[in-house]
């Protein structure tokens, strides 16, 4: 694999990208903030240049020092050439298998590649599929040339003065690391000192948001990661069943269309009331869904 490191090849990468999305939202998402500013030290992999097969996003080595962090040591990957996916992963210079580590893609096809891999080294993977949502607007970059969205976004999300009219006793407003604790203990798959670590990170370095209450405290909220997911929604249990979820997610969504930041989520299969409230949002199920692999070493089990 090369690495790629020269700005405007990797500017040339991102755009051919975009020809590929839903199946190449991540490492798209992740060369988006690479391109400005690369915040979480990422370098990307690619197998051939120009005329590349396989692409994969990772931090960069001074990066992944804790062997039991999958939250930073985490790989996205796109592939055009499944079938040659085993070779490159089995290889330690492109994937660190000795520690503890998350892969995610948003491909059908790739799992039992990936678990041939994991087999062969007789490492334990934890595989997890998801519904992957988008917006028709985020669709569009797949062909538009000139704007990085078409017009369909101007119509996707409220007003945010009429937003702001309608529940002026909560305030849409920015989260901060000053939140981290609490969005970390509210966190499905977080809850410890790592997670705590990386949730930091993304507040200090993305865009999150939430809605306060009159008394200034956050009460629903949602975090911006370095692939552009938005996840670890949630509302606290007492607001629940108010609709805070558009009343959050519309000014959020004006927000990110404005300053040009491409933004998907999943929501779990089995999750109905998240799968209604994201389609009345704009959001639409993509047919690639969203797969995460954790790989565990035999040393850490």
């Amino acid at each position: 694999m090369l690495l790629l490191q020269e700005v405007q090849m990797l500017q040339t990468l991102h755009r051919s990208l975009a020809k590929s999305i839903p199946e190449s939202l991540k490492v798209y998402g992740s060369i988006f903030y690479i391109n400005r500013g690369n915040p979480f030290n990422l370098e990307v992999l690619v197998d051939s240049w120009p005329e590349y097969q396989t692409v994969i996003t990772r931090p960069q080595k001074e990066e992944m020092t804790d062997d039991m962090d999958l939250y930073r040591n985490t790989y996205h990957i796109f592939t055009k050439t499944p079938e040659r996916l085993p070779e490159i992963l089995e290889s330690n210079e492109v994937i660190n298998w000795d520690q503890i580590l998350t892969i995610q893609a948003c491909q059908q096809g790739l799992h039992e590649k990936i678990k041939r891999v994991a087999t062969s080294k007789s490492i334990q993977i934890e595989y997890s599929k998801r519904c992957l949502y988008m917006t028709e607007a985020i669709l569009q970059l797949k062909s538009s040339k000139k704007r990085i969205f078409g017009r369909s976004h101007e119509t996707a999300v409220q007003n945010t003065e009429e937003f702001r009219s309608k529940v002026d006793h909560f305030k849409p407003t920015f989260l901060d690391v000053s939140h981290s604790e609490l969005v970390n203990n509210n966190w499905k798959f977080g809850k410890n000192e790592k997670s705590l670590r990386y949730i930091k990170s993304c507040l200090q370095n993305f865009p999150g948001y939430c809605l306060l209450n009159p008394e200034g405290n956050p009460i629903s909220w949602s975090v911006m990661e370095p692939s552009c997911e938005l996840r670890m929604a949630y509302t606290l249990p007492e607001y629940r069943g108010r609709g805070l979820t558009g009343k959050l997610m519309n000014p959020y969504m004006k927000y990110l269309y404005q300053n040009k930041i491409p933004f998907y989520l999943n929501v779990e299969d089995m999750n109905e009331n998240s799968h209604k409230a994201v389609r009345r949002l704009g959001f639409h199920a993509m047919p690639c869904d969203w797969h995460e692999w954790k790989s565990i070493p035999t040393i850490f089990q």
